[in-house]
């Protein structure tokens, strides 16, 4: 930490009931556990704002208040304490950046201590045997291989067991009933996660996430595409923290699971990870075993008219946050897809989540915003087309074997920064580096020798997927559940211990 000194929790309060106003730096997982310990001390009205290096990606608010760049922020509140609650990794930046803007008056919280304090309370509650927990791309809704899961979970419990609770970011989301939800960074969040038998995520874990002994943790992962590289492929590429992060996840996970043959490989390589992986192919892949139900679904969530096509435009996240890249002439593209289809099309944009608040730099107004809608699997499988750059959906979509067109206009920066496992020129997609290009691909695309060319691609890969995933994850999952009840019990006559010690003991075989 380069001598940097860490103010414990026991001197938190004595500071902050010095000072009149304070500034939590930060806008994360650490931030929203220093922002619920000051509100359990009475302290969170004297709280004037969130700071952050840089807007980027960051929420406009947290807790009712603003998230305001640093530079910003301490110029309101000159006479604020400014707190600061991030990771260790972060600290010395921006201790430099405090530094560089001339404010002295801040402190830096330890960490560790804060989450000790705050786990301590959640811990004395006992693991709840039948509670399950699952999260979908940070929060984003009900998606992904949770939603599969979940769904198959929900069938098999003819006994109304199970307890499943849903993690979102907003409490916007329609759900079944017999799933409840919970709101990140809220302390019942925190309790539900401490509590629950059994997690269920596509992502990493935050940094503030403590898995106690007798929890078991499903990785299900949210990548199947041999395409951009990630994790450890890409760790120049990838923040500090990150890093970081995806390390302490592989170590909590109990299982991985797997589509292919291909990602168990990658697993093993480049994922820090060396536990049981679940090769029974993803729950999301299942929704392309379905017949014309979902796109009859879609189309009437958006009242579009059934005899119409639909181009999906689902593009990839810069690290930049640039929207450059994003400038599709999609009047001519639309024109040159009726011309070569026979048939109208509308156009539907999903932005990536890391782009949620990026406006894309396309002329075309006339368009279907998607990005909100819960499953973006069931997006894919309504789609008749779909235009992507260096996204792993388009491997989703292959299962489809409807065209895919990528357009690439910055395909050689892109691959300095991320490359590829597979090298683009072998993949079996159209691809395209201008306007003008992409739309005489899409006039003169051949789908005969388009299939033939992706049915080779799909199965030299190897995957693992014939509709069923969500079912044998399901029959997985009861197994665990009957399974490690016992040491449960066990944990829960100790409950008011502070287990930060991680078991890593696995219930299924290796």
């Amino acid at each position: 930490m380069g001598g940097l000194k860490l103010v414990s929790m026991e001197r938190i309060g004595k500071l902050c009931e010095d000072t009149k106003r304070l500034v939590i730096y930060g806008a994360g997982t650490v931030s929203n556990i220093l922002y619920l310990y000051l509100k359990s001390k009475g302290l969170s009205e004297k709280i004037q704002c969130f700071a952050v290096t840089k807007r980027e990606n960051n929420p406009y608010y947290k807790y009712g208040l603003e998230v305001l760049e640093a530079e910003d922020a301490v110029q309101l509140y000159r006479d604020a304490l400014v707190l600061v609650g991030v990771q260790n990794i972060l600290s010395e930046a921006i201790r430099e950046y405090l530094t560089a803007l001339q404010y002295e008056n801040y402190e830096f919280i330890d960490v560790e201590s804060l989450i000790h304090i705050f786990y301590d309370r959640l811990y004395r509650s006992p693991i709840q045997k039948n509670k399950i927990i699952f999260s979908n791309m940070k929060d984003m809704g009900y998606g992904g291989n949770p939603k599969y899961i979940a769904e198959e979970l929900l069938k098999s419990d003819l006994e109304k067991r199970l307890d499943l609770v849903w993690v979102v970011s907003q409490q916007k989301y329609s759900f079944p009933k017999g799933i409840r939800t919970v709101e990140t960074g809220t302390f019942e969040y925190y309790y539900e996660l401490a509590t629950a038998h059994m997690w269920v995520d596509n992502t990493r874990k935050n940094f503030d996430a403590r898995k106690r002994r007798g929890q078991y943790y499903i990785q299900t992962w949210h990548g199947a595409a041999p395409i951009k590289k990630v994790e450890k492929d890409a760790e120049g590429s990838l923040p500090k923290s990150y890093v970081a992060n995806a390390k302490k996840d592989s170590e909590m996970a109990d299982v991985f699971l797997s589509g292919s043959k291909f990602y168990t490989e990658l697993y093993r390589k480049s994922f820090w990870y060396d536990g049981p992986i679940l090769k029974v192919g993803l729950p999301r892949h299942d929704v392309f075993w379905k017949g014309e139900v979902i796109r009859r679904k879609v189309f009437q969530h958006f009242g579009l008219m059934e005899e119409k096509c639909m181009v999906l435009y689902a593009p990839t996240f810069r690290k930049d946050f640039t929207n450059q890249y994003y400038d599709i002439d999609f009047t001519a593209v639309l024109s040159a897809l009726t011309k070569r289809f026979g048939r109208e099309f509308v156009l539907a944009v999903s932005k990536h989540p890391d782009n949620r608040y990026l406006e894309y730099d396309f002329a075309q107004k006339d368009f279907i915003a998607v990005d909100r809608y819960d499953d973006f699997e069931e997006l894919l499988k309504a789609a008749d087309v779909l235009i992507s750059d260096y996204s792993g959906c388009m491997y989703d979509f292959s299962y489809t074997r409807r065209p895919v067109f990528l357009y690439q206009r910055d395909y050689e920066s892109y691959k300095e920064d991320r490359d590829f496992y597979v090298p683009m020129e072998e993949l079996p997609y159209i691809k395209a580096y201008s306007n003008e290009e992409l739309v005489r691909r899409i006039e003169e695309f051949d789908m005969a020798a388009y299939q033939k060319r992706l049915d080779t691609f799909m199965d030299g890969m190897g995957n693992y997927d014939d509709g069923t995933a969500s079912k044998k994850v399901s029959k997985y999952i009861w197994g665990i559940l009957d399974k490690m009840t016992l040491s449960i019990s066990e944990e829960n006559a100790n409950a008011e211990s502070i287990m930060f010690a991680l078991s890593q003991d696995s219930s299924c075989e290796r």
